[in-house]
């Protein structure tokens, strides 16, 4: 049986994501409350080829002061486009068993995501920051990220699939010696979160909302 996963359709969220990009005030315009009402669950390997909904991705990056938590994909991740990849972002398909409340659905699958991968001590504060929007190919036009910042005081950490990923803290000013390596949601978030003023350079992901 095919995994579920959750999805919202198209036509309900594009005035929150009408461009590529991060888009910072769409979860203060009511986004976050239209999914917990208007998802429903689809078969992933239906909703991988289905552009007419996105499938909801909580994307978590992990900060110490001006310290970014950095992994590294290795060959042994499920998804080969990722393989060798750096990534700033724990994140995964959002699944009818992450919570028993709707209203924890969300912040349910954010954490399954998170008790999977990396154990972190001392958290401090959660938030959510905006919106990551793909439209450059086929794979990415399917999916939505939640982009949300959990801020930890300490720097202690522990990777729990260690065939699957490495970590490593690294600082904002030096992310951007690991940028051309990156997955492409993780450029977004450096661009336009964590390091927006790198490069003078034009980016595909020119919305700054």
């Amino acid at each position: 049986m095919s995994e579920e996963v959750l999805v919202v359709n198209n036509s309900q969220l594009q005035p929150y994501i009408n461009s590529s990009g991060l888009n910072l005030t769409a979860v203060n315009n009511g986004l976050f409350d239209l999914i917990l009402k208007k998802h429903l669950f689809m078969p992933r390997d239906l909703a991988e080829y289905n552009f007419d909904h996105k499938q909801i991705i909580p994307y978590l990056i992990i900060r110490n002061r001006n310290n970014y938590l950095l992994i590294q994909r290795t060959s042994k991740q499920t998804e080969k486009r990722l393989h060798n990849k750096f990534s700033l972002g724990i994140g995964g398909h959002i699944n009818p068993d992450s919570s028993e409340h709707g209203k924890n659905l969300i912040i349910g699958g954010l954490h399954k995501e998170l008790n999977e991968e990396i154990l972190v001590h001392n958290p401090a504060d959660l938030k959510l920051i905006g919106t990551i929007n793909d439209e450059s190919n086929s794979v990415s036009r399917v999916h939505l990220g939640l982009l949300y910042e959990l801020e930890v005081l300490s720097d202690e950490y522990e990777v729990l699939e260690k065939d699957k990923m490495s970590a490593q803290w690294e600082n904002r000013e030096n992310l951007i010696h690991f940028h051309e390596n990156m997955e492409t949601w993780s450029q977004i978030v450096c661009d336009y979160y964590i390091i927006p003023a790198h490069t003078e350079q034009e980016t595909p992901f020119n919305d700054k909302n």
